[in-house]
């Protein structure tokens, strides 16, 4: 048995884009891929963002521990208001 997928893209002139991109980036949120022409060739493609929750952020605070091995380097508050004290 053979099964036919018929893939169909939205495609939007670059008139369409620059006055009504509100209205093509809702085709793009909606999860559709639209192709952008110039005289009817393609010169572009807008598909929908990969979802960024799914992509891990960086741990930044065992990246910290791993530089700083003796410990963190101290709170630079303390160092600020004695530098002030000076002034005041």
């Amino acid at each position: 048995m053979v099964r036919a997928v018929l893939c169909v893209m939205r495609t939007a002139s670059v008139y369409e884009v620059q006055h009504n991109f509100s209205k093509v980036l809702s085709w793009v949120n909606s999860g559709e891929t639209v192709v952008i022409q110039r005289q009817n060739v393609p010169v572009a493609k807008l598909v929908p963002a990969e979802d960024r929750a799914t992509s891990p952020l960086p741990d930044f605070l065992k990246r910290l521990k791993q530089t700083y091995k003796e410990g963190v380097l101290p709170d630079s508050a303390g160092i600020l208001d004695e530098l002030r004290e000076d002034r005041f």
